[in-house]
């Protein structure tokens, strides 16, 4: 009789329909790091995506899915001018047409490391920011030649549709190209790594287990890259997974910030030496 009772009062429970009350509760004290996590992680993440990388005409409707900024516009329009008529181009206006890298810095990795030293009071090693142990110099030696390859050999001439990032990059002399790889690196992909393998999953994992924080980090990683080659996207999938277990069991972003970044580096060489026929 007891356990009859106990049995409907737990289903009774489960069939309650959430009420405007239990809103409260993401913002409890059990729920309020997830709230943080997941809520910061889609506006910044949306932010991003919307950054523009290419120069947008005026008038231009927002549904092409960028922001529109008439002084960056003005400015990548300016240096594209400048290029074509084969004059040198300023730094300044080259370092504007970096913006959606400077942007990943701030959204991924500058403000989540914030929220975690001063909003959770936690350390950012633990989130991945340390050397790590003996499986980071290993996975290094072992899987960055690889991703070399890859992104240098492996890709089409699909991918210049969408990077590089900096709109500027493909076309400006070598050594501004070279000074775009060194910005993209220590920008992007650092701010990259930090949210999804450290901040998503690190954060994530107490509150919903070793694998499903793997799994979120890689779905919410492989969905920024809609828009992009299909080949890119469902291999964003498999690499997210990859990375995001490389991160735990190195206890370190740094082997896979080497490997993602040497992937995209080598694929912007790339275009840039089929367009240019130099590196």
């Amino acid at each position: 009789m007891n356990e009859h009772s106990s049995n409907n009062a737990n289903s009774d429970r489960a069939e309650k329909p959430l009420g405007p009350a239990d809103v409260l509760r993401f913002f409890g004290k059990e729920e309020l790091k997830t709230t943080v996590i997941l809520l910061y992680a889609a506006l910044a993440l949306t932010l991003w995506k919307y950054t523009p990388s290419l120069p947008l005409p005026s008038g231009t409707p927002a549904a092409v899915g960028q922001i529109e900024i008439s002084s960056y516009t003005q400015a990548v329009s300016r240096g594209a001018g400048l290029l074509a008529a084969e004059k040198p181009i300023p730094l300044s206006l080259f370092l504007t047409g970096e913006l959606k890298c400077f942007a990943a810095l701030v959204l991924m990795g500058l403000i989540p490391m914030a929220i975690v030293k001063w909003g959770f009071r936690e350390k950012l090693a633990d989130y991945g920011l340390r050397f790590g142990n003996r499986y980071t110099i290993q996975s290094v030696l072992i899987f960055t030649p690889v991703m070399l390859a890859l992104g240098y050999w492996g890709t089409g001439a699909n991918y210049a549709l969408v990077y590089p990032f900096n709109p500027l990059a493909s076309r400006v002399p070598a050594s501004l190209f070279r000074l775009h790889l060194i910005i993209y690196a220590f920008t992007y992909y650092v701010g990259w790594e930090f949210m999804f393998r450290g901040f998503l999953l690190k954060g994530l994992e107490p509150k919903f287990g070793l694998f499903a924080a793997i799994l979120v980090q890689a779905l919410a990683a492989t969905l920024l890259h809609i828009g992009h080659p299909l080949g890119e996207t469902l291999g964003c999938l498999g690499g997210s997974i990859f990375w995001g277990c490389l991160a735990l069991r190195a206890k370190s972003l740094l082997p896979g910030w080497v490997q993602h970044a040497a992937l995209g580096l080598a694929l912007d060489a790339a275009i840039f030496a089929r367009l240019t026929g130099a590196f």
